[in-house]
């Protein structure tokens, strides 16, 4: 059934269901981001629900989504001043989609329509995807381009790291600037860390030694160890990771108390604290005067900024990653169908590991009661390449059809079901139709997995899933081509090549038994058709020869072939065919030029065997975008209100058409010729 048709039932059902859809979404939206949605009321958020799914079951209706594009173009920017992430907003997008495919499975009985329904949807969700992806991917660059002008006014604001960029060398630079503010002095900047407990040492200078920086490295600034007190107040234990580190531990709260060591608090903009800098003179007896306090102070405004603008690129940039990652996979689903299955396999593990930063990735596909590895990328990666479903970790989590964060790998899974090389692990469902296919693992994220990787990795988790099924249909449509391929050459040898060398038997057999009798006369005429037998039936190999692979289309492209073509049914036929060239000719995609040049001979083919056609013409137009081909004759044509649906080749121009998801048209009057115009679209 024609996609648009699909969708048109899919919005008939969808609307049909439509109040109870909205509530469900909304209760979805206030229990899964309350954050987002406190300040509205379950009636407000219904009503802006209730607007989105009509808007949503139009496109259906209309078969475009220029409206949904502009709608996202108008709230993006607003969601992005209020702070919704990236991840968010695609996770409204996946809960919108689940709603609605199950208000079409409440109106419509189970089925082959419903579930073509519901696959028409699944991949109208991939482009809806694409334009929330692009609309905020291309917000975030506005962002983060506003947030580096920023970063330039901020840092000029300071004179002394005006030429530093880099977060890490404005931090070392401004503990240089601050070292400098005291007479030999020293500047240890202590900073938050997700690796570490505590505060660590990011940023120094002005130290004696290498020996004595090596020591600062094993001090944390934690909940307990020796208490000390910052300027201001704020109080801190002093903890040790080594014995370097605990020499300077047991140091540093005698310097303080001698005043020629102070810390000071690096607050946020919103009095969350960042960190602290630890300052201090190596001068025998010296003491930090109040002045010089003051002017540390300031400098800290400026350390605290480039910490909340260095969070804020980070950030804009893993949402930036996170956009290009799901984009690169709806790309490869949507713009290469004939991409091979191990390569999609390769493609996810890879993204999967980039967007979360994990060192190895693997696919375990379910086959019967076990998941088997598919592939895998990086390291480490599952020692066993079988697991049974009913007795192992994964296959648990595969029946749970929930994302699990595995913090401690080596206690969590048997050891005979891991590398001893894993530490953290994500494990993602992979769910197809609602049903679990398989499972995503992405291993060894430094500092560990958290709650925004397994959001992320879920809604690519259904990207990926999409582009596997897809990759496999794919490959089923090429088995059953190969297979009505062989069915054709084995009809086509059958009627022409075989009859003809049944005919030259039999007309051997009389030849030589004309000869046996005396009538040599006889026998010579016999032979001399024998021979033109002979030589027809090599005509025809020929021509199935050429048509499992034309060496013209390698050498001399679509057009070289197509003539080629032609020129050998005018010999054959005697039918009058020409040939039409618009536009700059140039090479186009192998696959591509192959399945244009088989609708060509299939139209040519039904000109000559169905049409008993006198004349016929093939136009290629070749333009920036796209490149159309029509084949027109003059044969007998049939109604075009009975078009028929197989025969004739009209089933595999059809297929081949798809194929290429190129726009075919058919014009046919009966007693007045056939036209078959196909238009591809292409890139240069």
């Amino acid at each position: 059934m024609d996609n648009k048709i699909l969708l048109q039932k899919a919005a008939a059902a969808i609307r049909a269901q439509k109040q109870s859809a909205t509530m469900q979404l909304a209760e979805m939206f206030l229990e899964r981001q309350p954050q987002w949605h406190k300040n509205e009321s379950c009636t407000e958020l219904a009503a802006h629900i209730s607007h989105f799914i009509e808007l949503i079951c139009d496109c259906m209706h209309d078969s475009t989504l220029a409206p949904l594009a502009r709608f996202f173009s108008s709230a993006a920017l607003e969601k992005v001043k209020r702070g919704i992430q990236l991840s968010d907003v695609l996770e409204s997008v996946m809960l919108g989609k689940l709603c609605l495919s199950t208000a079409i499975m409440r109106e419509l009985p189970s089925g082959e329509e419903r579930d073509a329904i519901l696959t028409a949807v699944e991949l109208l969700y991939i482009d809806i995807n694409k334009i929330t992806g692009e609309k905020y991917s291309e917000l975030l660059t506005q962002q983060r381009n506003a947030e580096h002008e920023r970063t330039k006014l901020l840092l000029e604001a300071t004179r002394s790291i005006t030429n530093f960029t880099d977060s890490q060398a404005a931090l070392d630079h401004l503990a240089r600037v601050i070292s400098e503010t005291l007479s030999q002095g020293f500047c240890i900047i202590f900073l938050r860390t997700g690796g570490t407990k505590g505060l660590s040492p990011l940023a120094s200078w002005g130290h004696e030694s290498e020996g004595y920086q090596r020591c600062f490295d094993g001090v944390r600034l934690c909940t307990k160890g020796n208490t000390i007190t910052a300027i201001g107040g704020k109080t801190f234990g002093l903890c040790s990771l080594n014995s370097e580190g605990f020499a300077v531990a047991q140091d540093i709260p005698k310097q303080i108390n001698s005043e020629s060591m102070a810390m000071f608090p690096i607050y946020s903009s919103t009095n969350c604290l960042h960190g602290i800098a630890m300052v201090g003179s190596a001068t025998p007896d010296y003491v930090i005067a109040p002045k010089q306090k003051e002017l540390i102070e300031g400098i800290l405004h400026t350390v605290s900024a480039t910490v909340e603008l260095a969070a804020s690129v980070k950030e804009k940039e893993r949402q930036l990653k996170e956009s290009e990652s799901l984009r690169r996979v709806a790309n490869l689903l949507l713009q290469h169908p004939e991409t091979k299955i191990h390569d999609v396999h390769t493609v996810i593990c890879d993204e999967a590991r980039s967007i979360v930063q994990g060192t190895g990735s693997s696919i375990l596909l379910k086959e019967g009661d076990y998941l088997h590895h598919s592939c895998g990328t990086g390291t480490p990666q599952p020692p066993i390449s079988t697991f049974p479903i009913a007795t192992t970790k994964y296959g648990q989590i595969l029946q749970q059809r929930k994302a699990v964060i595995i913090k401690d790998a080596q206690k969590e899974i048997p050891e005979d079901q891991r590398s001893n090389l894993v530490q953290a692990m994500l494990v993602v469902p992979l769910i197809e139709c609602g049903n679990p296919i398989g499972l995503l693992l992405i291993s060894n994220k430094e500092n560990g997995f958290d709650f925004i990787d397994k959001n992320i990795m879920e809604l690519f988790a259904g990207q990926a899933t999409l582009a596997l099924r897809n990759v496999t249909l794919a490959e089923q449509s090429d088995k059953l081509v190969v297979a009505e391929e062989r069915q054709r050459l084995g009809r086509e040898l059958h009627d022409s090549v075989t009859q003809a060398l049944y005919a030259v038997t039999l007309c051997a057999d009389a030849a030589s038994r004309s000869m046996a009798l005396g009538k040599e006369k006889v026998a010579t005429e016999q032979l001399h058709a024998l021979r033109g037998m002979a030589q027809q039936a090599m005509r025809d190999m020929r021509s199935l020869i050429f048509d499992l692979h034309p060496p013209e289309l390698e050498n001399e492209g679509l057009v070289g072939a197509i003539q080629a073509r032609m020129n050998s049914v005018e010999i054959r036929s005697g039918l009058n065919a020409k040939m039409f060239v618009n536009g700059e000719e140039r090479r186009l995609a192998h696959s591509t030029e192959e399945e244009m040049f088989r609708i060509a001979i299939e139209a040519l083919s039904n000109a000559t065997k169905h049409s008993h056609a006198n004349n016929v013409s093939v136009t290629i137009t070749y333009e920036p975008e796209l490149v159309s081909m029509s084949i027109k004759d003059d044969g007998k044509g049939f109604a075009i209100e009975q078009l028929p649906t197989g025969g004739m080749g009209l089933r595999n121009i059809r297929e081949r058409a798809n194929k290429l998801h190129a726009t075919l048209s058919i014009d046919s009057t009966e007693n007045d010729g056939t036209t078959i115009c196909v238009v591809v679209p292409v890139t240069r």
